[in-house]
């Protein structure tokens, strides 16, 4: 039996999808503030900055009490952690609404739904915890026991990629993460300030690359998992396990969809808008899925239900290619 370590790398690692969830949040709520009628009160930075660091330490604390619940039961499985990391976020999100911790209440009708997205980042922070942070074997055996020394082995047999639901939706998850990140370039650099009200350009700056990181999410999480399932059993049937191979398998499926996307598009030149993009993207989600998924041994052939034993003939023998003959007086 195995349990999950104690990291504070992991620990850091987990919460950012927690932080990026409630950034996202903070921003879509700040939107009220431009209304007009304005919705929302313009808060001020030190109170934006005080609640957000409330509910993140919130999330922080009840995903390592989570973790330490498993550890002591020696739960190791990383559906598990999944699991326990969307009910405490689900519990985080129950407990700030109920005190008051959000900048604005959700409207009427949509207070479970706004729970979804702190729940999926949730279940995100608990799968990259068991992953970072590395297995050990539990304390179940004396000390110096033998079997709490013979805890280790070793395998040298076939191995394959695992296929990984939590890892899919890492992967799938990317091209939103990417398009919010070059959206909020892109209106950081380039878009003029003449067509922003006044005193909003910080408040719209961060709610474009959350409202398109949301949109983009609905839209492209789907298609996503599906492309990034396709890469991992093309890369399978290729008997590739490398992270690289599978960055380059996944590249190449990208470009092989921008070309078939390009036609349907209004560009007129695909091969610099599409194409390089579409490699950057797919490499990504390949290699990723497999630092995510990890391996697994190559399950056994299936056993022969033979009910004559003169039937087992290799495929390249003789009595497979012509017909032996029987005298008969």
């Amino acid at each position: 039996m195995y349990a999950v370590n104690n990291s504070i790398r992991a620990l850091i690692v987990a919460v950012m999808p927690l932080g990026a969830a409630h950034a996202v949040s903070f921003a879509m709520l700040l939107l009220r503030t431009q209304t007009k009628p304005a919705l929302l009160a313009l808060p001020s930075p030190d109170h934006v900055l005080a609640l957000y660091v409330v509910q993140l330490a919130i999330d922080t604390t009840l995903l390592f009490a989570g973790h330490m619940v498993l550890r002591e039961r020696a739960v190791s499985g990383r559906l598990a952690y999944a699991l326990m990391g969307g009910a405490m976020a689900a519990f985080s999100y129950a407990a700030v609404l109920r005190y008051g911790l959000l900048l604005s209440p959700p409207s009427s009708g949509s207070v479970m739904t706004a729970g979804l997205l702190p729940t999926f980042a949730g279940m995100m922070a608990g799968f990259l915890y068991c992953q970072f942070a590395g297995l050990a074997p539990a304390c179940v055996w004396p000390r110096f026991s033998v079997e709490g020394l013979n805890t280790s082995c070793t395998f040298d047999g076939p191995l394959r990629v695992r296929t990984s639901v939590a890892a899919t939706v890492l992967a799938a998850v990317i091209p939103a993460t990417l398009i919010a990140i070059l959206s909020f370039t892109f209106f950081s650099i380039y878009l003029p300030p003449g067509l922003m009200p006044a005193g909003s350009d910080q408040i719209i700056l961060a709610a474009i690359p959350a409202e398109i990181f949301l949109t983009m999410l609905t839209v492209t999480i789907v298609p996503s998992g599906i492309f990034v399932i396709c890469v991992h059993h093309i890369a399978r049937a290729l008997h590739r396990s490398r992270g690289l191979e599978y960055a380059l398998v996944g590249g190449l499926m990208g470009s092989l969809c921008g070309i078939v996307v390009a036609p349907f598009t209004a560009l007129i030149s695909p091969l610099p808008f599409l194409l390089i993009p579409s490699f950057i993207f797919g490499a990504i989600m390949g290699g990723l899925y497999r630092r995510f998924a990890g391996l697994e041994p190559q399950p056994l052939p299936e056993p022969i239900i033979v009910a004559d034993v003169n039937t087992l003939v290799s495929a390249d023998h003789s009595s497979r290619q012509r017909h032996g003959v029987v005298f008969t007086d």
